[in-house]
């Protein structure tokens, strides 16, 4: 049996594209810290699964100017390494939960945190799949529905 593994092109490809489409159904821009923290923290679990919240501030900088500039992070270049969907889903789940303690919510991520998990993940297996997609795989409700808790988090 194959496990499927996924590069840091892909990776990022998919943390553009997801948190963009959660911003997207907000009045909020993916250069909002809410975004950008979890973007910077997930790249650095990655690197290293042992990393301390403290140590994400390098990392939320490049990620930062690069979004502030580009609207989305630079795709590196194919590095070689990859990671399977069980690695990317941790990383992702632990950036959102660290970063929702910095904004003083405890490690409890909210509405639009969630979606944001579920478009990054989604992306990663389906980089062609919509919001639409999202709310039917992920939720099983109306896009309008998942929309308001988005801007209702916001």
């Amino acid at each position: 049996m194959s496990t499927t593994t996924f590069t840091l092109p892909d990776i990022v490809t998919a943390l553009n594209g997801g948190f963009g489409m959660a911003a997207a159904e907000t009045p909020l821009t993916i250069a909002e810290p809410r975004f950008t923290l979890p973007m910077a923290a997930t790249l650095a679990h990655l690197n290293d699964p042992d990393v301390k919240w403290a140590d994400v501030a390098l990392t939320h900088a490049v990620v930062r100017a690069q979004i502030e500039a580009e609207h989305e992070m630079t795709v590196p270049e194919d590095e070689g390494r990859t990671w399977t969907r069980d690695q990317v889903a941790d990383a992702v789940n632990w950036a959102i939960d660290e970063a929702a303690g910095v904004r003083g919510l405890g490690a409890c991520a909210d509405d639009l945190d969630n979606l944001a998990v579920n478009a990054v993940l989604t992306l990663l297996d389906d980089p062609d799949a919509t919001f639409e997609d999202v709310a039917d795989e992920c939720y099983g409700e109306d896009p309008d529905e998942i929309a308001r808790w988005a801007r209702d988090a916001a």
